[in-house]
């Protein structure tokens, strides 16, 4: 049996915005009012738990929420903080929520309720919300890792068009992920970054979202 997080705490989190970096970041890169848009859409929350610290909330089509991911960011460069006192938290293991067990969704499997619009899946929370601005025809919902993609969590998909676009590196695991759930959604899998990434841009570990912002 899945545990959820009550709502409210979700509420509180977006409350307020100011000590956020990753918000910062996007405040630097969209201005306010776009920015304002991406927090609402996606609830990006605000945390305490690590100074200027950032929650990706996990909520599925039916409003429950399955978790929190708490992460921190440099407000100027967008990046993750590679400081080891800094790694990836959750939001049920800062309450301290006795027996609580984590069943993870997309990022963004709330905004499945359009039916109206194709699917686009990438990796990390901050590509998704990126390029929601660059194409917004698109729904934008990330994976959370690597390995973030398996039936369950696709089950909300069935029957959708959806457009995996695999990180530098990831390109076979996603193919070979996308032939495995071919019986749920019609999945097509981009090789934009494997044609396209300079060798430089592979030891940075580029993403869809590092090109994207080279434009206005």
């Amino acid at each position: 049996m899945a545990s959820f997080i009550p709502p409210e705490i979700l509420r509180q989190s977006l409350e307020s915005h100011e000590p956020n970096n990753f918000i910062k970041f996007l405040l630097n890169l969209f201005g306010p009012e776009i920015t304002s848009q991406l927090v609402n859409r996606y609830f990006i929350g605000t945390t305490n738990y690590y100074p200027g610290g950032t929650i990706f909330w996990q909520v599925d089509t039916r409003g429950r929420v399955h978790a929190g991911k708490i992460m921190l960011y440099n407000p100027i460069t967008g990046r993750r903080s590679k400081d080891l006192r800094f790694k990836v938290s959750w939001v049920h293991a800062a309450l301290r929520i006795p027996d609580f067990k984590l069943n993870q969704t997309f990022f963004g499997e709330h905004l499945l309720t359009d039916k109206s619009r194709s699917i686009a899946i990438v990796e990390s929370e901050k590509t998704a919300i990126i390029a929601s601005i660059y194409f917004p025809q698109l729904i934008w919902l990330a994976a959370g890792s690597k390995a973030g993609i398996d039936s369950i969590k696709c089950i909300p998909l069935a029957g959708r068009q959806v457009i995996l676009y695999p990180d530098l590196g990831a390109f076979e695991i996603w193919s070979k992920k996308a032939k495995e759930l071919s019986y749920l959604a019609f999945f097509t899998v981009s090789s934009l970054l494997e044609k396209t990434a300079t060798e430089t841009e592979r030891n940075k570990g580029f993403d869809i979202a590092d090109y994207l912002t080279m434009f206005d």
